[in-house]
Order: structure tokens, then sequence, then C-alpha cells
């Protein structure tokens, strides 16, 4: 044999994580305890199982044959949303959905990508060619689900690679990346390249009822003092002239969001200039963090300066403190590129930093209304202003990639200073549908009703676009505080769902993104091509929340552009895909630096099931070791009537030094896991354990 082909097979039998059965080391656990079935458990199949199906039936009603959806064929339309419609469908295959929502993921991103480069030609080479990192990052969380669904793939890793070049300077027809100055060169990029603004040819920026909550993109701009003077298409052009010469040209920090772009090649190939520029990028991020106090800027010119075009100030760039949403759009921005150059770098947490010191910052400058704690969120000419409560979420997705005591302190300074609900601190209605009225005036406010509620073991009954919005009532849970935790949110996921399906069944139709300003709907005068393209989204019925943070001990992901990051996932080796068996369910109830805790059952009371458990959703953990129950008694040798004994059970352990292990489940058993890590000891990928070390790409 020759020695490649050696080498090659070494490298294989070698794997870490092969299938059970394939490998005489590979480490296998198998329960004899009897496991009643617990509730949790049963509601955790059934929503999976019957979400599968309402995927498909939502897809049947909405699409036509060859999979784009059923709306006009020609106007306006955003980069982002026709994808957003199915972007967690591929999660659900993930986390044990049925098998036909593989193929049905595929083909809808090929379909929707498809829709907007011929309908609406705003894709080139399958890729926006010109759009904010903003707005890409809230679809291509779904491209990112592909690879963990199925990374042998031939046109996902193609398109990674490709998608990829277009930042990292390899792609010389799309020159996004300046290396020398460590900049993305415009806040609209794409497959063209960057987009900059030209004053003299600049689109208007009208008036327009969906903007106007959010005030004027830049404040000085003459004749525009207030949003209504938009109207005058005068005061529109002048207002696009500003934008072009002073928001279009340079870095922001949404831009971020391409680290995670970056990283999914990395995670497919191996390729290690992957990695090495989602450090440069992001580092270059912490530095002008720390050189601005902590606080990230907003906007670095051309030239490498920050304030370059703002006359100075650290703020006023595109999507940045002052306009449109402010630290909701940064914070997610920072934590994509933190998490993303953390998990490259093979678990640097300095990376977190460019996260958490504008977070601490934000913190810090909390405080009281009327019982609630608030913060700011904007900043203008006259200092912070938009104060409501914090997204429980940006705490949340901090601590989880640190797990250090001053990221679970910080969570515990904010939940404690709250003691009344916010919208009866601010004087606003539970839902407030935006509106804020303490301490000002504002129609901006999006969840924080949710966000503000004082009792955090409260589970709302909330689905919004995002998929989120009970961080709170889980990390309760994760602290002991909240142990119904898992059925109420099962029970709401499953609520909501249904509604969802009710809203299809009766053909209720989104016609404008904020129903606020509806004034009139005929029936009888709406179809599919006339709905928002928000559409969609509003009624899609696949609500993933509950399963990432239960089944995968882990926050739900960062809609725009975030990775999903987890304590564990699973395998079916019988099936040789992705996801938990058949029957099985999962729950993860603690999450701790050296580990976690699972429980694992086996619903069905006719056959075995084998789960492979992987440490991180990427294999960049390491099982150390695991312990777990093990019953010692015998079972009788013939039936009798009486008293079912409670079996005797005792602690056992193994030493599994290994990214993966697997479980036997037996009819009618369970397993609770101790399981001991070592973090970030792997360089994360997205192979399946039977692939070896890389996937064979078909």
């Amino acid at each position: 044999m020759q020695t490649r082909q050696i080498a090659a097979l070494a490298a294989v039998l070698c794997a870490s994580c092969l299938v059970a059965g394939e490998n005489p080391s590979m480490v296998t656990i198998e329960s004899n305890v009897p496991t009643p079935r617990p509730g949790w458990a049963a509601l955790e199949r059934r929503l999976i199982e019957e979400m599968s199906e309402a995927a498909v039936r939502f897809t049947e009603r909405y699409v036509r044959s060859g999979g784009t959806l059923k709306w006009r064929t020609s106007g306006t339309a955003s980069p982002d949303d026709l994808p957003e419609t199915f972007y967690n469908f591929p999660l659900l295959y993930i986390l044990g959905g049925d098998e036909r929502l593989k193929d049905l993921s595929f083909r809808q991103w090929n379909a929707t990508v498809r829709q907007l480069t011929y309908d609406f030609p705003l894709y080139e080479r399958e890729f926006p060619k010109h759009a904010d990192w903003f707005h890409i990052a809230e679809c291509w969380t779904y491209f990112y689900f592909l690879g963990m669904a199925d990374p042998t793939d031939h046109e996902t890793v193609a398109r990674a690679q490709r998608f990829a070049a277009f930042y990292t300077g390899e792609d010389k027809d799309a020159p996004n990346y300046d290396a020398k100055l460590k900049i993305i060169r415009s806040p609209h990029t794409g497959s063209r390249g960057p987009l900059f603004g030209e004053t003299t040819n600049a689109d208007l920026y009208g008036w327009s009822k969906g903007m106007a909550m959010y005030g004027l993109p830049l404040e000085d701009v003459p004749g525009v003092a207030k949003f209504e003077d938009l109207k005058s298409s005068e005061n529109a052009r002048r207002m696009g002239q500003a934008m072009a010469n002073r928001m279009y040209r340079g870095d922001v920090p949404v831009n971020l969001a391409a680290t995670a772009l970056v990283a999914n090649a990395y995670m497919l190939t191996g390729e290690q200039k992957y990695a090495d520029w989602v450090k440069e990028y992001a580092g270059a991020w912490l530095e002008r963090v720390r050189a601005n106090g902590g606080l990230a800027p907003d906007n670095v010119g051309l030239s490498g300066k920050v304030g370059e075009y703002h006359g100075g100030k650290w703020w006023g760039g595109y999507y940045g403190w002052r306009w449109p949403h402010g630290y909701y759009d940064i914070w997610m921005a920072l934590q994509v590129g933190a998490a993303s150059s953390t998990l490259v770098s093979g678990g640097d947490l300095s990376y977190l930093d460019l996260a958490r010191t504008s977070l601490d910052r934000i913190v810090g400058m909390g405080k009281d209304l009327n019982g609630t704690f608030v913060v700011p969120y904007k900043h203008n000419n006259k200092g912070w202003f938009a104060w409501q409560p914090v997204d429980r979420q940006a705490l949340a997705s901090l601590w989880f990639l640190s797990l250090e005591p001053r990221d679970w302190d910080r969570i515990e300074k904010v939940r404690l200073a709250t003691k009344r609900d916010w919208h009866e601190a601010a004087g606003s209605k539970y839902p407030n549908d935006g509106y804020a009225t303490l301490p000002e005036p504002r129609e901006d406010c999006w969840n924080c009703d949710v966000e503000g509620l004082s009792d955090w073991r409260r589970v709302a009954d909330i689905r919004n676009k995002e998929d989120r919005s009970h961080e709170g009532p889980w990390l309760r849970f994760l602290a002991g505080d909240n142990p119904d935790y898992p059925e109420k949110i099962l029970r709401s996921s499953y609520g909501q769902m249904s509604r969802r399906l009710d809203q299809i069944r009766k053909n209720v139709l989104l016609l404008e993104y904020d129903p606020r300003g509806t004034t009139k709907i005929d029936p009888a005068d709406i179809d599919l091509r006339k709905v928002h393209e928000h559409h969609w989204q509003m009624v899609n019925p696949v609500t993933t929340e509950a399963l990432v943070q239960l089944t995968l001990g882990a926050p739900q992901i960062i809609y725009n552009g975030g990775l999903l990051h987890a304590s564990v996932r699973y395998f079916d080796p019988a099936r040789k895909r992705p996801g938990l068996p058949a029957d099985v369910a999962a729950l993860v109830t603690a999450v701790k630096p050296e580990g976690a805790v699972l429980e694992l059952v086996n619903l069905s009371p006719f056959e075995t099931r084998e789960v492979i458990v992987q440490a991180g959703a990427f294999g960049e953990h390491q099982f150390t070791t695991v312990r777990y129950q093990k019953r010692v008694d015998p079972d009788p040798l013939q039936p009798f009537h009486s008293a079912r004994p409670a079996p005797v059970i005792e602690p056992a352990s193994v030493a599994v030094n290994s990214k993966c292990f697997v479980v036997r489940l037996p009819p009618g058993t369970g397993q609770k896991l101790d399981l001991g890590m070592r973090r970030f000891a792997n360089r994360p990928s997205y192979v399946f354990p039977w692939h070896g070390e890389r996937a064979e790409v078909r």
C-alpha cells in the first residue's frame, strides 16, 4: 500500500469521532435506567414532528412548483426578506426534524436566490450586488445552516468560498476590503464591490411611513429639521446627497457580520486563510473600540480615521449609534464578530471584549425609571437618548461564549435592578407595539415590554421575526430558579405554531409591515401578489428558540448573522444524518465552564435508539470524563403483580477524551449525563462524525 494511502487510512481510523460499531475504541454509554416519560420530553418530540409537517404545509401553500414564492414578479424588493421566509427550516432539520426538510431547505434557498436574481435583479453570482450587512446578515444565517445540514454538498462549499472571497480581498471584481487599513470600504458592499455615494447623482431619501419612526438619518441638513420635511423632493434630494457624501463611504460596525460569512468558509474547508482574515478584521475593530474608551465607534473613513466624514465624531454613521436603531444594530454585529473570532482562534476569549466593553459602558449608564432599569440605545448632538430595557440576548450571548463570572454578574445586576415591569413604569400598554411614553415619546421601542418584564421567570407568549425573547426565563432555568420552564416554553411554542397555521388556513395576509398604519383592508381586493414581503416571516409556523435552548443548551442564534454556537450537538448514526434520532428527547439542564448536564430519554417502548453527542456545535470542544447513572439491581426472573420497586442506581463514569461519544438507549430508558469538557480544544468544523477529519465534497 502506498504511503499516502496508509496516511489517509490512519487519519480516518484515528479520527476522534466515528460511528458506533465502526471503531472498537469508540466510547458508548448504554442506559439501563427505566425512565417514565417526562412531560417535557413528550412535548419536545411532538413539537419537532408537528413543526416538520407544518413547514411542509406552509411551503405547499406559498410557493410555486419550482420553489419561488407566489408573489409579484416585478417592482421593488429587499435582498433579505424572501430567503428569510425559510431560514429556520434547515435548523429544524439539524435539530432532528423530518428528513423532508433537508431537500426542502436547499430547494427554497436556490429558488429565492433565483427570484432575487431574475424577477428582482438584486443578486449577481448568487449574492447581493450591493447591500448593507444588517440586511445581508438577516438571511445569510439560512446559508450557514445549509453547511451544517450537509457539509458535503458541492454547491454549498463552492458558494461559501466564492462569498468569502468577496470580503477577504481574493476576488478582484469585488474589492470590498482594504487589507492595509483593515476596513471594509463601504456600508454597501456585495458581489460588485463597494457602493460609494455619488453626491451629484445620489438617490433621494424621501418621507416614508416605515422609516418615520426612526427619525432623520442626519440632523444637520439645511432645510430638514423634522422627518415630515422629507416630503419635499428638494429636501429629499439634499438628504440623499448628504447621506451619499457622509454615510456611504468607509467602514461601520454592522460590517462585522461578514466575519461569520468567512468563518463559515473556514469550517467547511479548514483553510487557515479564512480564520486569519476573521482574526485580522475583528482585531482591527477591537483596537478601535479600545481607543474609543470601550465604546465602538460607528464610522471609519476611507483613510482609516474614525469620524472622517462626521466632523471627528465617533457616532453618526450608517446603522450606527444615532440612526436608525442604535445599540440594537451595534451589539449584534459586535457579538457576531466577537464570537466568530473566538471560535476560529481556538478560544481566545480576549476577542469577546469587542462586545463586552460597549455593553459594560451601556449598562454602566443605566438608571432607574419608576422601578425599572433602562439604558440608552442612541446618541446624537444632545447626548444619549432612547432609554429602554437591556436586550437580554446581548447579556446571554456574551455570557454563553465566555462562561465567566463577570458576565453572569452583569446579568444579575440588570435582573435585580428591575423591580417593576417596564410597560407599567413607562406608562405604556402591554404589548406596547413599539410605543414608549417615558423617558421620552418613541415609536420604535420594539420588544421593550418583553425585555422589561421584572419577573425573569415569566414566559411571554411571543414569537417575533427573530424567534427570540425568552432568554430571561431560560437563564433562570439554568440558575435552578425556574424548573417548569421547559414545559412552559414548549407549550408556548406549540401554541405559536398553531396560531400561524390558523392564520394560513384563514388566508390572513400582511399588507403593511407596520400594521399600526393600516386603515382599511378589503378581503376581496387582496391576494398573495399584493402582500408585503414580510408576510411569510409573520406566518412562518416554525419556531426553534425553545429547541435550541433546551436540546443544545444555548441561546437562540443572533438573527443578524450569528452562527449556531451550542453546548452540544446530536447525530443519528442509524440514519447517518444530523439531529436527534426518532423518539429521543434531550434537555440541557446546566451549562458551566467545565461542561454541561444533559438528560436523554427514549420515548419508544419498542425500539432501541442510539445518539451521538458532540461537544459544541462545531466539535470545537472536547469531552473529558462523563459521569452517568447505572442501575445495579437485577430484574426479577419472573413477572409478579405487586408494586414495582424503585431501581437501585449508582454513579458511574468513563473517560471519553474525544469530541463525541454514543449513548445507547433501550426502549423506555433515559440517562442523565454530567459532561466534563475542555472548551475550544479542537478545530471547529461542520464535519459529521463519520466523515473523519474532512468531509468529502460530492
